[in-house]
């Protein structure tokens, strides 16, 4: 296994390694500390099926299910299905904001996978944001506006509603949900905005339109070049990161470029789930 530092030191490139093999413990731990470490791995020339990419994400905690079924692959229940090919059942092709993935549950997703299939000769880069790097320099100011304080985040994408807004069962099934603004690692000693832009409805006691623009000035923060890696897809790429510990976006690319990526995440232990 080699391992390169990449992205300031916040995301790292290991070489050598075939996920579709199974890994002994010694080496899956290594891999599991590399990636909290640096929040971002990136394991490239893989060749993975629903199988093997469910095993590796299940050894790193209970699998996560996504609610949109039409997303979701026939063979695995667990991995999800980002596409826009024409067999797609569900393409994915529209535009997402900056986010932290379901930052609306009460016990939201820790790390995520993503597995490039078919990549893009143009744009559909995947951009990730370093939150931890963001809050250590945070200017006192803007410190003591965030520290202790709690958000409201919410299945509803914000500013705006979604097109087709959430019924009322989905809503009961999603009610919004409370989180700390700076939440700390559960496993590591270090702090980082808990930010999601997408889902975020109020911070602290803040009405709904400061609260916005505080989330601005946030993200205006945490998404300088400094703090960003910028993932350009290649056919075999599978990288994963740490959502107690960054957020992502997704940059366009034209309609007629075909994309294809295969999503599976994992949930910590039930007695770290909940952030804090």
């Amino acid at each position: 296994m080699q391992v390169t530092q990449i992205a300031n030191g916040f995301a790292a490139r290991i070489t050598g390694i075939d996920l579709s093999q199974h890994l002994d413990d010694d080496l899956f731990a290594e891999i599991r500390s590399l990636w909290m470490e640096h929040r971002i791995v990136l394991f490239p020339d893989q060749t993975l099926d629903d199988e093997s990419l469910v095993a590796f994400a299940g050894r790193f905690g209970r699998l996560f299910v996504h609610a949109q079924t039409s997303l979701l692959s026939k063979k695995r229940k667990e991995v999800m299905e980002l596409s826009n090919l024409p067999e797609a059942e569900r393409k994915t092709t529209h535009e997402l904001d900056w986010h932290t993935d379901q930052t609306y549950t009460p016990e939201p997703v820790f790390g995520t996978m993503l597995y490039g299939l078919v990549a893009p000769t143009e744009g559909g880069e995947t951009l990730i944001a370093d939150l931890v790097g963001a809050y250590a320099s945070l200017t006192d100011a803007l410190r003591s506006r965030v520290e202790g304080v709690p958000a409201v985040y919410s299945a509803e994408p914000r500013p705006k509603v979604r097109e087709t807004p959430l019924n009322v069962d989905e809503k009961k099934r999603i009610p919004d949900c409370t989180h700390p603004l700076v939440r700390r690692h559960p496993y590591l000693d270090r702090k980082a905005l808990y930010l999601s832009p997408l889902h975020m409805k109020t911070i602290g006691d803040l009405s709904e339109e400061d609260s916005l623009e505080l989330i601005r000035e946030l993200t205006s923060h945490a998404t300088q070049p400094a703090h960003v890696y910028c993932h350009t897809w290649t056919v075999g790429d599978l990288i994963m990161w740490d959502n107690t510990s960054v957020m992502h976006r997704r940059t366009p690319f034209p309609p007629d470029e075909p994309r294809h990526l295969k999503r599976a995440g994992f949930y910590l232990p039930k007695d770290l789930a909940v952030p804090f």
